[in-house]
């Protein structure tokens, strides 16, 4: 008996090392990349399925690559639940639950749902097929790319929130401004603030459709005012997503320099540190281009270790360093006494 839980305990950690993206095995890869594969068949069919002339052409093709993949798809999330356990939090019957309420065991199950529901109500619903979508998300589990800009919305999501709120104000200002001045004249586009908002919201964020547009010579002057302030507030969030992903590339690359220093303390990088640094720059989502820059880059400065002495109590200090200077500036000597 205790043979088969051990068993049954090995097998789960497989399971939950090959989900998981923890170990990087050629089969774990191979699973991961089909299972890529799948959900972007998927998400193309149900784009492909919007067209009726197609999808009553292909309908067959349709239907099989659904139930593949509704299979493959509900296996998955069923070895996700069950191998969640290998996490502490997760082991007891309420961690199950707790696990399944995660923000990326929804996604799973949201993947899944619609095609069920679709088989038992015996309907072809639209809103059920669009639903299907929802599985681009769990792109995220074997994305890099996609798994940067997570990272990216979640350092910033401060940031990004308070310049959407004061957009959100500006924006309230304006439709506010141009249904007083604009109200009488047009009704119907700006009699009322509600109704405002809509040019309000195309102007600053400057799509400018022209489907609605002051008339008045008080109307247009104000919304040359609201454009003109608008500008820099549209751009504010797309200015912070872009340092937010140069901060974040640089932290990457950081810590795949300081990998690389580690490794090269002995002056070499064998086959299984070149290994694991190609393991952490997948990871990372560091291009091959440059990790080899940074590798290179590191391995020209040879590890230095430079002997100094304390002119105060003759103690010999060893500084490891990857320069040929060496600069220390402001030392004071403490006398110390038992």
């Amino acid at each position: 008996m205790n043979v088969t839980k051990q068993q049954n305990k090995s097998f789960r950690k497989k399971v939950y090392m090959i989900l998981e993206r923890e170990t990087h095995s050629k089969f774990a890869e191979l699973i991961h990349y089909f299972l890529m594969i799948l959900i972007l068949l998927t998400v193309v069919a149900v784009i492909l399925e919007s067209d009726a002339e197609i999808y009553h052409r292909y309908q067959l093709f349709f239907w099989v690559l659904e139930a593949i993949s509704l299979g493959v798809f509900t296996i998955e999330y069923i070895f996700r639940v069950w191998s969640s356990g290998e996490i502490k939090k997760y082991r007891s019957l309420r961690g199950r639950i707790k696990y399944i309420f995660t923000p990326m065991a929804i996604i799973d199950l949201m993947a899944i749902l619609p095609v069920w529901f679709g088989f038992f109500i015996y309907r072809d619903l639209m809103i059920l097929r669009g639903l299907r979508l929802v599985r681009v998300f769990k792109l995220t589990r074997y994305s890099r790319s996609m798994n940067l800009l997570i990272s990216v919305l979640k350092q910033e999501s401060a940031n990004i929130f308070s310049a959407f709120f004061v957009l959100s104000i500006l924006i309230i200002i304006a439709a506010t401004g141009m249904h007083i001045v604009e109200g009488n004249n047009q009704p119907v586009a700006f009699g009322t603030i509600p109704k405002a908002i809509w040019w309000a919201t195309v102007t600053l964020t400057t799509v400018g459709y022209g489907d609605v547009v002051p008339l008045s010579a008080a109307g247009k002057i104000f919304g040359i005012v609201i454009l003109m302030s608008g500008i820099g507030m549209a751009a504010l969030p797309a200015g912070i997503l872009a340092s937010g992903f140069t901060k974040e590339i640089n932290r990457r690359k950081e810590k795949f320099r300081h990998r690389v220093i580690n490794y090269l303390s002995d002056g070499i990088l064998d086959k299984d540190e070149r290994k694991k640094l190609r393991i952490l720059a997948n990871e990372l989502a560091i291009s091959n281009q440059d990790a080899k820059t940074v590798i290179w880059e590191l391995k020209k400065m040879q590890l230095k270790i430079t002997e100094l002495t304390c002119p105060h109590c003759d103690t010999l200090i060893e500084i490891e360093h990857y320069s040929d200077h060496i600069g220390i500036k402001n030392h004071h000597h403490k006398n110390q006494t038992n």
